[in-house]
């Protein structure tokens, strides 16, 4: 996978890859959220998160990797509700 979303018909692989990664993670998150056993909240506290959750905007844009690790950790730490609206 490239460092970026190409914006023209051949980047088309790449870019479906990269959806289709995406797609795979919050299908996991949705997983999570109907298991039963498993933890509302992966409680840390908040100066902690700020260290594992970067949510500053950077100035320079972010490989496609790091876009997926950053939903998944995101994701990760969100509260569990078991309910979508």
């Amino acid at each position: 996978m490239s460092n970026i979303i190409p914006i023209n018909a051949e980047g088309y692989p790449t870019t479906k890859e990269f959806l289709s990664k995406v797609v795979d993670i919050l299908l996991d998150y949705v997983k999570a959220q109907n298991d039963r056993n498993s933890k509302v909240l992966e409680f840390h506290h908040p100066a902690d998160l700020m260290r594992i959750l970067d949510l500053e905007i950077p100035d320079n844009g972010l490989t496609l990797q790091q876009l997926l690790i950053d939903c998944s950790t995101t994701l990760k730490y969100q509260v569990k509700t078991g309910e979508f609206i």
